[in-house]
């Protein structure tokens, strides 16, 4: 497996289950690639937060956006 295909694989896996074939790859490909492991990081990070920004429901402030109205 390369880099492209375990990125591609990682992202996936926030939108569908990955298969048992599948998941073994990504998790030997993370083994041997640290950048692909730090990826799958990233991506779990980012969903996390943005489920966290959905569930608040908060939206910015025209303050914070700086609009000046």
């Amino acid at each position: 497996m390369n880099c492209h295909d375990a990125t591609f694989l990682l992202s996936q896996q926030r939108e569908r289950e990955l298969t048992r074939l599948e998941r073994l790859r990504v998790r030997i490909h993370a083994v041997v690639c640290p950048a692909c492991a730090r990826f799958g990081e990233h991506v779990d990070a980012l969903g996390e937060a943005a489920r966290n920004y959905a569930r608040s429901g908060d939206e910015p402030s025209n303050e914070s956006r700086g609009a000046a109205e």
